[in-house]
C-alpha cells in the first residue's frame, strides 16, 4: 500500500511539474495555507486536495524533482495552465453526484479549486484550459465563464490568486451555492484532522454507497477473496478520510469515521496490517527456500516496505479509527527512488500509445481521402488557383474532425501569410507528439521522392503499391522544427536514409499503407528500410 501511495504522490508531482526552478528547491515551506474546503458543496461525493509547491520542495523529493526538469527540458509546455507548480500552494479537487435531469458518461462531475502565490494570468488560463470561445454568465449574483453549449467547460476566477474550473457549468453553479452559504462548511470538519497534511482526502462512504449499488459490490465482493476483511470499511463507515504529510518524514493516517461500528473498523483494519506483515513474510521465505533469493532492488524495496509496516499502527478514539504509520527521510528517498523508474516507464508507455493513436486516425483520414478520390493527396496540395501550395495535412483536416479550421485556411494565400498564419499558430492533437517541444510543430510527415508513398504531384493510388500496402510507409515520426501547415516533409533520394524519430527511446512509430501502425526500431536493417519506404521497388518482406 505504502508503494501504491509513493507512486500516487510522485506521478501527482510529476504531472503537474515543469520548471528550472525546480533546482533550487530544498526548503519545506513552513506555514501551510488551509485548503479550500469552504468550497466543497455538502452533498459531493468527496475531495481530494494536495500542495504541490510544498511536495515538491521536500528533500526526500529530489528524484522526483530532477526528473520534473528533465521533462521540463523537453517539453515546454509542462505546467498547470501555464503556472509553475512550483508557484502552486493548492489543488483542491472536488467530486459531487450528477444531479436530477444531468446526464454523463460517469454518475459524477468535478470541480478543480488552484491556488497560486502569484498573479494569475487570466487570458493564459482560459487559452490553455479550452480552444473553444468562453463567454460571461451569472449565478446567484456571481459571473463565470462559461460556454455557450449547456453545461460545457467552465472557469470561475475568484481573485488575483484563486480559480475554480470544471467541465460542467453546474458543477460551478453548486460552487457558487456554497460560497454564498458560508454557515455551512461541513467538509472543512469532516477533514479537519488532516487538514495541515500535504495531501488530503475525504469520501462520504453513505453516498459512495448509493452510486456504485449493491449489485457492483456483489460481484466485486465474489473476486476479492478477502472482501469479508474489507467489507466493514465499505459497509460501516460514514467518512473515509486520508492524510499524508511530507516533510522531514513521511507520515500517513487513514481515519474512518462510524459511531456505532468503530470496534468493527478497527478489528478490520488490525487484521489487514497482520495480514500484509505475513504475506510479505511468507513470500520471503517462500524465495528463499526455492533457493532463489531476491535480486537487489526487490530484496531492498521488500525491505523497506517490511519497515513501512513495522511502524503502523491501528487506534481508537471514540467514533474514529486510525491507521498511521511514520517513516523516515531516508527510507523515503530510497522508495521514492525506486518508485520513479516506473513512473517514467508509464509515462513512456502512456507517450507511445498517444503517438500510435495519432497515427491511426491520420491512416483512417488517408484511407477516407483514397475512398473519394481514389489516390492519396499528394505532399503538397494547390490551392485553387492552380499556383499556391499547402501541406497534405491541411488537406486532410475534414476528415479529421476538423472542418472549421479547414474552413478557415486561406487556399489562395501562402501557409504563411497573416492569416494562414494565425491557423498555424493553433495546435492540432493528432499531429502533436506528446514529446513534442512546440505543439504547433508537426511530429508526423510523408517521405517524399522517387518512389514513396507521397511520390508524384497526382497522389500515390493502391494500384501504384505494387510491392503491398502491407510492405509500404507512408507516414513517419520525427522531429522537426516545421509548423504542421507548412508544405514541407522529409525527403528521401532513394540513397541515404534520413533521420527519424526523436520521441521514444528506441525507435519510432510509422504509418504503413494498409492504415495499420508499426513500432521500427532504430536497429533496423538499413536495406530493409529502404525497402519499406519505396512502394514498387520489387521487394517484398516475409
Amino acid at each position: 500500500m505504502l508503494t501504491i501511495i509513493l507512486s500516487v504522490v510522485a506521478l501527482v508531482c510529476l504531472l503537474l511539474t515543469g520548471s528550472a526552478q525546480l533546482q533550487a528547491q530544498d526548503k519545506v515551506p513552513e506555514k501551510r495555507e488551509p485548503f479550500r474546503l469552504d468550497l466543497v458543496p455538502e452533498n459531493a461525493l468527496g475531495v481530494i486536495a494536495f500542495r504541490p509547491a510544498q511536495l515538491l520542495s521536500a528533500s526526500m523529493n529530489k528524484p522526483i524533482r530532477e526528473l520534473a526538469l528533465k521533462e521540463y527540458q523537453t517539453n515546454a509546455d509542462f505546467g498547470v495552465l501555464g503556472i509553475d507548480p512550483t508557484d502552486v500552494t493548492s489543488i483542491t479537487l472536488i467530486y459531487m453526484p450528477l444531479q436530477a435531469g444531468e446526464t454523463g458518461n460517469l454518475p459524477i462531475k468535478f470541480a478543480a479549486v488552484v491556488k497560486s502565490t502569484q498573479k494569475l494570468d487570466r487570458q493564459q488560463i482560459q487559452k490553455k484550459f479550452t480552444k473553444i470561445e468562453l463567454k460571461e454568465t451569472t449565478h446567484k449574483g456571481i459571473t463565470f465563464l462559461t460556454q455557450d453549449a449547456t453545461d460545457g467547460d467552465s472557469l470561475l476566477f475568484l481573485d488575483e490568486h484563486v480559480f475554480v474550473l470544471s467541465d460542467k457549468a453546474s458543477a460551478i453553479k453548486q460552487i457558487i451555492v456554497q460560497m454564498n452559504d458560508r454557515k455551512s462548511s461541513v467538509w472543512q470538519e469532516r477533514l479537519q484532522p488532516v487538514a495541515s497534511a500535504s495531501v488530503a482526502g475525504g469520501v462520504n462512504m453513505e453516498t459512495a454507497r448509493s452510486l456504485v449499488g449493491d449489485p457492483l459490490i456483489q460481484q466485486v465482493a465474489q473476486r476479492i477473496p478477502i472482501w469479508p476483511m474489507l467489507s466493514p470499511l465499505w459497509e460501516r463507515s460514514d467518512i473515509a478520510a486520508l492524510g499524508i504529510t511530507v516533510d522531514k518524514s513521511l507520515t500517513l493516517e487513514l481515519i474512518f469515521d462510524q459511531e456505532q461500528h468503530s470496534q468493527e473498523i478497527k478489528q478490520s483494519l488490525s487484521g489487514l496490517l497482520e495480514m500484509g506483515k505475513n504475506m510479505l513474510q511468507s513470500f520471503k521465505a517462500a524465495a528463499e527456500q526455492r533457493g532463489r533469493p531476491l535480486p537487489p532492488p526487490l530484496n531492498l524495496q521488500f525491505k523497506l516496505i517490511e519497515e513501512a509496516l513495522s511502524s503502523a499502527q491501528v487506534t481508537q478514539d471514540k467514533k474514529q479509527v486510525r491507521f498511521s504509520l511514520s517513516l523516515n527521510d531516508e527510507t523515503c528517498a530510497q522508495l521514492i527512488a525506486l518508485t520513479v523508474p516506473a513512473v517514467m516507464q508509464a509515462r513512456a508507455a502512456a507517450r507511445r500509445s498517444v503517438a500510435k493513436n495519432n497515427i491511426k486516425q491520420i491512416m483512417l483520414a488517408l484511407h477516407n481521402y483514397h475512398d473519394r478520390y481514389g489516390h492519396f493527396p499528394p505532399a503538397v496540395v494547390m490551392g485553387p488557383d492552380g499556383k499556391t501550395p499547402h501541406s497534405w495535412r491541411v488537406e486532410l483536416l475534414p476528415y479529421l474532425d476538423q472542418q472549421a479550421l479547414y474552413d478557415q485556411y486561406r487556399m489562395i494565400e501562402p501557409w504563411d501569410s497573416e492569416h494562414n498564419r494565425k491557423i498555424a499558430e493553433t495546435a492540432v492533437p493528432v499531429f502533436q507528439n506528446p514529446g513534442s517541444k512546440k505543439p504547433t510543430n508537426s511530429a508526423y510527415f510523408a517521405v517524399v521522392g522517387d518512389g514513396t508513398a507521397f511520390g508524384n504531384k497526382q497522389g500515390v493510388s493502391f494500384k501504384d503499391i505494387t510491392d503491398g500496402t502491407s510492405n509500404t510507409i507512408a507516414i513517419v515520426e520525427a522531429d522537426r522544427d516545421i509548423p504542421w501547415t507548412k508544405p514541407e516533409d522529409i525527403k528521401y533520394d532513394g540513397k541515404k536514409l534520413p533521420k527519424f524519430g526523436g520521441f521514444h527511446q528506441g525507435g519510432y512509430n510509422v504509418g504503413i499503407c494498409d492504415g495499420s501502425v508499426k513500432f521500427i526500431s532504430e536497429q533496423i536493417n538499413k536495406e530493409t528500410l529502404k525497402f519499406l519506404l519505396l512502394i514498387a521497388d520489387g521487394e517484398v518482406l516475409n
